[in-house]
């Protein structure tokens, strides 16, 4: 994938740092090239598995950790942007719906909640789920029935 998305994508190498100690471990070739739970192509560990768990774009850094269910790589709520519904408008806050958080996942529990003056929706997952990374989509459902979405930030 990286050696598709190279030529039309800026990156810069930067650091490859332990999460839990912050020490640098080694260099990578562009912190947009790595999602968050990825294991392969990291270049790191001696042999020893190495997830991503965390990306700084600012400081173009990658964080990693050897726990796969490192805390970093959990979330339960999830900001919504971009949205689109097919009705015309965002559905009721504080009704349990049904999200699907990456293609063929399962469908999860989950409550839309309205942020403040800003009016971005939220999504609050009634159980924390494992590497949502930012730029997915999360697909809110009525039982079967598709009410439209948003891209998370």
């Amino acid at each position: 994938m990286k050696q598709f998305l190279k030529p039309y994508v800026s990156s810069q190498s930067g650091w490859i740092i332990e999460s839990s100690s912050g020490s640098r471990i080694g260099r990578h070739d562009g912190a947009i090239f790595y999602t968050l739970g990825q294991r392969r192509g990291l270049g790191v560990g001696g042999g020893l598995p190495y997830y991503v768990v965390g990306k700084d774009m600012d400081k173009n850094e990658v964080y990693v950790s050897r726990d796969l269910n490192d805390q970093a790589l959990w979330r339960d709520r999830l900001e919504l942007a971009g949205q689109h519904w097919i009705g015309g408008r965002a559905p009721d806050t504080d009704k349990l719906y049904l999200a699907r958080l990456r293609h063929r996942a399962p469908l999860v529990p989950a409550r839309l909640k309205r942020n403040g003056p800003s009016g971005r929706l939220s999504l609050e997952l009634v159980e924390p789920q494992r590497a949502i990374a930012p730029g997915q989509s999360a697909v809110i459902y009525d039982d079967q029935v598709c009410l439209g979405g948003g891209v998370i930030v």
